[in-house]
């Protein structure tokens, strides 16, 4: 078994049963990568893709790789985030704010690491937030609210923690959610929206929930996205567009569902991104620009693709970077600045 098997599918294992603890799974990718571009159609027309860079980690090989939003094809990244100095441990999860500060949850070490704008090569952190008094255990998502606060999904806690925006060290939470009634299992993914109203891809539970601003303690979702109707099948991540329509990778859906920003209970999505031009394997990290358009890390297959703005169904990825040359390797999660 890879490490990455071990790293993020660890927290999948046992979920159809309901478990709270994860436990070792194979079922997450081969070892090998191979180019993608052999394999996937690209749509012939590309949207506006901005500009900037897409930061994606690849936890096996404890590496922030980072290319152009518009690049296709099997090209290296146009900088990595690497070495010992970095303290990298499993990473899972990135988050780039829009002053550029980088922030990264490291599952093996239970730690999360901060880093100045434009950090690239072996660059020591900033904050390292670490120790018993965090309450942080196998982090997977990260994010940020408008007023700098971090937040951090806790895997095999059933909680999310957040933390100050100078956090560092053993440094406890200023707020944490967790308890029953906030239907937390196995949480991965999250979201800040523009309502700072926080975001949680529940797998455990096969739901999303969303919480209201500032919610702490046993708080009550404001609304579960949740049953048959919603094609949620393993939601792994979501992301958040200027709408507050919230976008979701199934991993074992192979697909990306997109939901109304007020769906709640067994609603269908407005739109589904599924089958077999799409190029979706495994998705995991989700991301959307400002104008629509997508972007997934495709754990199984070790790309990234981006889809146009209003894409829906069986429909060609607008880019795909895939191949030896890019360093992807079973990336988790991935962010746009």
């Amino acid at each position: 078994m890879t490490r990455k098997s071990h790293v993020i599918l660890v927290m999948l294992a046992a979920l159809s049963a309901g478990a709270c603890q994860m436990q070792t799974s194979s079922g997450f990718g081969n070892t090998s990568r191979a180019p993608l571009m052999s394999r996937v159609a690209i749509h012939p027309a590309v949207p506006d893709l901005g500009t900037g860079f897409i930061y994606v980690v690849n936890p096996t090989s404890n590496l922030i790789t980072m290319y152009p939003k518009s690049g296709t094809g099997d090209i290296a990244p146009t900088a990595k985030l690497s070495g010992s100095n970095t303290q990298l441990n499993a990473p899972y999860d990135v988050f780039v704010s829009t002053h550029g500060k980088i922030y990264v949850t490291n599952r093996t070490n239970n730690a999360v690491t901060v880093y100045p704008a434009g950090s690239s090569g072996d660059t020591t952190p900033t904050q390292d937030i670490f120790g018993h008094m965090t309450l942080i255990g196998k982090p997977s998502g990260i994010g940020v609210d408008s007023a700098g606060d971090i937040y951090v999904a806790n895997n095999h806690l059933n909680s999310i923690t957040v933390y100050a925006p100078n956090a560092n060290g053993n440094a406890a939470p200023i707020r944490t959610i967790s308890g029953p009634s906030t239907n937390l299992n196995a949480p991965i993914g999250l979201a800040i929206n523009r309502n700072d109203e926080l975001v949680v891809a529940n797998p455990g539970r096969n739901s999303v929930e969303v919480f209201a601003k500032d919610a702490t303690g046993g708080a009550t979702p404001i609304q579960t996205i949740v049953g048959a109707a919603t094609g949620l099948l393993l939601p792994i991540d979501v992301a958040t567009d200027g709408a507050n329509r919230i976008y979701v990778s199934n991993y074992n859906g192979a697909s990306i569902t997109v939901f109304a920003a007020n769906a709640n209970g067994n609603v269908n999505p407005l739109r589904t991104i599924s089958g077999t031009m799409t190029g979706l394997n495994k998705p995991g990290g989700i991301e959307v620009n400002g104008t629509g358009a997508i972007f997934v890390a495709n754990n199984g297959s070790s790309s990234v693709n981006s889809y146009a703005p209003g894409a829906n169904g069986n429909i060609a990825p607008a880019t795909s970077i895939g191949g030896l040359n890019t360093m992807l390797d079973h990336p988790g999660g991935l962010s746009l600045h």
